[in-house]
């Protein structure tokens, strides 16, 4: 089934416009009021072809002063929304995202460019140094990636010709110094294991009088469990280290929006975005984490320990946002 949004001044030409485009048998799946008149949702089976519309689409303008400007069309606006739509983002955050993007549209016609601008307005990004400022806590929920992730900073560390320490953070005795070693065979002498939080504190004040950086793998956090968020605030308040998160794009954008509200509360300001690379509709975590306030910092493209992780920008994040390919393809040479 292939869904579309049309928007008009009146339903009845909404609906001329659908017919028009899709035939007699497309179905109108909802309808709403929006200013300056209508947006209306609907499906046909005998639609194929890719995946992101390029037609235009009715585009209502509000100037300064909040007067209701004439529709316009806007192709590439209609592109990016719909993009944005497919991708399991909320239809408001798409027409923001869309929207703040139109300028762009006046020096250029990819829709690559005017969705990297209208990302560039809603979101930030701040990606990790290979060798960090501070020690690094990875946090997150139950079978994010932190453990992966963890060894993904090691090797890129190794490959920047620096070093960090892994440390697995085993206080729920789940043996996360063997799940790093299965990762890191390159790199198992810098492992550290913390049984308990005093050693935690140990290991981490040894580590800095040596000079090293740590990138510490915490037990999930359970981000609804106010016994979970509660000791990982204590935890934030006494450890000299910043917190990260580590998300997975998979998920409902409802759930991913609560949770990354969650660990906002606790005071992440970064993220790590996992398993891009598994997920085919990624609209729903980069919503989530620009509507928390919190920056992107890495996204995990391949589930390979070297070259795991790239920067975060709006130009590579769009490209994963219009490409049916797979996050690596898209983002191929981007590292």
């Amino acid at each position: 089934m292939r869904m579309k949004m049309f928007a008009a001044e009146s339903l009845e030409a909404a609906k001329a416009m659908i017919f028009a485009e899709m035939g007699d048998d497309a179905i109108i799946l909802s309808e709403r009021e929006v200013p300056g008149g209508v947006e209306v949702r609907a499906a046909t089976d005998k639609l194929g072809g890719g995946m992101v519309p390029s037609e235009p689409r009715f585009v209502t303008r509000i100037d300064r002063t909040g007067v209701m400007g004439r529709p316009q069309e806007n192709p590439l606006r209609n592109r990016v929304r719909d993009a944005l739509l497919w991708h399991g983002a909320p239809p408001r955050f798409a027409d923001r995202v869309a929207d703040a993007g139109i300028p762009a549209s006046a020096k250029s016609s990819d829709p690559a460019d005017i969705l990297a601008c209208g990302l560039d307005a809603l979101i930030s990004c701040d990606p990790i140094a290979a060798r960090p400022v501070r020690d690094i806590i990875l946090v997150g929920p139950p079978g994010h990636g932190r453990t992966a992730t963890a060894a993904k900073l090691t090797r890129r560390a190794a490959v920047a010709d620096t070093r960090i320490l892994p440390v697995a953070a085993d206080l729920d005795a789940t043996a996360g110094g063997a799940q790093l070693a299965a990762y890191l065979e390159l790199e198992q002498d810098q492992i550290r294991v913390a049984r308990t939080p005093d050693d935690l504190f140990e290991l981490l004040r040894t580590a800095r009088e040596d000079g090293d950086r740590c990138v510490i793998d915490l037990p999930a956090i359970v981000p609804f469990d106010r016994e979970d968020m509660a000791s990982l605030k204590d935890l934030i308040a006494v450890i000299d280290a910043e917190p990260v998160l580590v998300i997975s794009a998979e998920g409902h954008p409802d759930d991913l929006a609560d949770a990354a509200h969650a660990f906002a509360d606790a005071g992440i300001k970064r993220a790590i975005i996992s398993k891009l690379d598994v997920t085919r509709r990624r609209g729903g975590i980069v919503a989530a984490l620009s509507g928390a306030g919190i920056s992107f910092a890495q996204l995990g493209i391949t589930p390979f320990i070297g070259g795991g992780l790239t920067p975060a920008t709006p130009a590579r994040l769009s490209k994963i946002l219009l490409e049916e390919a797979s996050a690596d393809f898209a983002l191929r040479g981007a590292a």
